[in-house]
């Protein structure tokens, strides 16, 4: 399936589930909650999300060689931009478009570059199961919600366990590709070998794990900025909840963010949202005024980043151009 084609389906699911929420939800009762809503309390919700892209940003550094710094300024502008691609161009684009910004910038080839998003993401996956396993511990959740919940967590960890290993013995990964490339032809596999070796490259603060662990250490308190954030968030939608079970969502939902989104995450965000707020006794109407509240929100930062983007030269139709093949310079 091509990428149009997998763009088409993904949008057609995305209303067809937005469809869904608005049949089921009392909208009267929406309109009645964002009437009485403690705007308020979008004002630290939004300072903690910003603060969220900080610390994404600070993290992201520490992906990259000691030897060859970046600025913070440019990694965070990088970060705003990624931001923009996931939210408005969806299906995940938002990684590899700051990728090939940061790649031009800094002239880091964007194989490499992409490496790093790749160890961030791993990062993301890790401290993310070991929230949803501290909330099923903590927590009394349905029975099917704790099943699936210990279900992903074990899978999610297992693979994350063997994909750092594999990171952290690139010699291993190498042979791997190379016995899997033996079966192609001769350009395509030193194509593909090339590439590997770039990404190697991007995740090599892997191997010095001064960096890799202080980069882990910064995940754990940049998503539970994110909880903060959504904690505000619902005391706007004067939503009665302590700021513990705002964490399960934020783990449902970065999680779901992995696979391909539509644009503006349309219809995924709203179920998602009443799914896991509903656990908690949460009507579907307030949940759904927390979404349109989090939209709102979420301008601030799709805009930033594509001011940013407009300013290195580009435009919703006039993308970042260039493949995988720039080289890391010596």
């Amino acid at each position: 399936m091509n990428n149009k084609k997998r763009f088409a389906l993904v949008t057609v699911i995305g209303v067809v589930l937005l469809a869904l929420v608005l049949w089921r939800v009392n909208l009267r009762e929406m309109i009645e909650t964002l009437r009485a809503a403690e705007y308020v309390f979008l004002l630290p919700a939004l300072a903690a999300q910003m603060g969220f892209f900080l610390v994404k940003a600070l993290r992201w550094r520490y992906l990259f060689p000691a030897d060859r710094p970046i600025g913070f300024g440019t990694l965070f502008s990088a970060t705003l931009i990624g931001y923009f691609g996931n939210q408005i161009i969806g299906a995940s684009s938002g990684e590899v478009l700051r990728s090939i910004v940061l790649g031009q910038k800094e002239g880091w080839s964007k194989s490499a570059t992409l490496g790093t998003v790749f160890v961030e993401k791993m990062w993301d996956v890790l401290v993310l199961c070991l929230f949803l396993l501290a909330i099923l511990w903590i927590m009394v959740l349905p029975p099917l919600v704790q099943t699936v919940g210990h279900a992903a967590v074990l899978v999610l960890l297992v693979g994350a366990a063997i994909l750092v290993l594999l990171l952290a013995r690139p010699d291993w990964a190498t042979k791997l590709v190379r016995l899997i490339t033996t079966r192609l032809s001769t350009g395509l596999a030193q194509r593909v070998e090339g590439i590997l070796e770039r990404f190697i490259l991007g995740v090599r603060p892997l191997q010095n794990w001064r960096r890799s662990l202080l980069a882990l250490v910064l995940t754990v308190p940049m998503w539970l900025l994110l909880a903060v954030s959504f904690y505000f968030l619902g005391r706007a939608a004067l939503i009665d909840l302590p700021f513990a079970p705002y964490i399960f969502p934020v783990v449902v939902i970065a999680l779901a963010a992995s696979i391909p989104n539509p644009p503006w995450n349309v219809g995924m965000l709203e179920i998602l949202s009443i799914t896991t707020l509903g656990v908690f006794g949460v009507s579907g109407s307030q949940a759904l005024a927390f979404v349109v509240l989090m939209r709102a929100m979420r301008l601030v930062p799709i805009l930033w980043g594509y001011l940013l983007f407009s300013r290195e030269g580009y435009g919703l139709r006039t993308r970042p151009q260039g493949g995988l093949e720039v080289e890391h310079p010596q």
